[in-house]
């Protein structure tokens, strides 16, 4: 959790942000991937500053777990002095120990976002899909967090400006914009209506007026010219150097 620290941005983790992507798809299928169409609605997770801590901690967390389809799940949330932003225990369940950092009693609306996170670790340990390495398995669950429409609460958790600065997760502002951008394609969804933060609108924004559409880049496995497509989905790339058309997945 940056913490009025510095923010890492641009996209150092995309490797490891694709391969999550893929090994998401086989594991679960095109047509499981298609039953969350329907993302973590704002109101689901609201959280105001009247609201009881606890039990309005445990009411998002039940929301979450309904999100995943983990009806036999229960999480027990705490709150406690620590690094990071959140902790969860991963045990055979059903009832799971999250550990939220005591900021979170003062900032309430970034529960969800915490929460989301955490929740989506449980979903990853019961489908048993796990990469080695705590930093590419936290990229992963971060990823699968904003690719089954949880995430932009990650995203809209992301505060910056002269004086302070707020980020939740593992990947870049500009790498969840990227993994809502492809869901977006996929589900014809716009999730930038739903943020409050303006940070997090620009890092999902990219458009011709400001810093122009998102766009892959890649050496052509033919001459090593580099090709760069636009963020897509599928498209055909041809090679300006070979000539070489590439069927390309963005």
């Amino acid at each position: 959790m940056a913490n009025g620290g510095p923010v890492e941005h641009g996209f150092p983790h995309l490797d490891t942000v694709r391969a999550s992507i893929t090994a998401l798809y086989r594991r679960l299928s095109y047509e499981t991937v298609r039953t969350f169409a329907a993302s973590v609605a704002p109101a689901d997770v609201a959280f105001g500053d009247m609201d009881d801590l606890h039990l309005g901690a445990q009411r998002v967390a039940r929301e979450l777990v309904r999100h995943f389809r983990l009806p036999d799940a229960r999480l027990v949330v705490g709150f406690r002095e620590m690094s990071h932003a959140a902790n969860v225990e991963l045990t055979a369940g059903p009832e799971y120990f999250v550990e939220l950092n005591d900021r979170f009693r003062t900032h309430r609306r970034d529960i969800g976002a915490a929460l989301a996170h955490e929740v989506t670790h449980v979903y990853l340990h019961r489908l048993d899909l796990a990469f080695p390495g705590t930093r590419d398995n936290e990229i992963l669950t971060d990823t699968v967090t904003t690719y089954l429409g949880a995430g932009w609460l990650l995203l809209d958790a992301y505060r910056e400006d002269a004086a302070s600065s707020q980020k939740l997760g593992y990947l870049t502002p500009e790498e969840f914009g990227y993994v809502l951008a492809k869901r977006s394609l996929l589900f014809d969804e716009d999730p930038s209506v739903w943020f409050t933060s303006p940070q997090a609108y620009t890092a999902y924004a990219f458009t011709p007026e400001e810093r122009g559409p998102l766009r892959v880049s890649f050496p052509c496995p033919t001459c090593q010219q580099r090709i760069r497509v636009p963020v897509r989905g599928r498209v055909r790339a041809r090679c300006g150097l070979c000539r070489t058309v590439l069927e390309c997945d963005t």
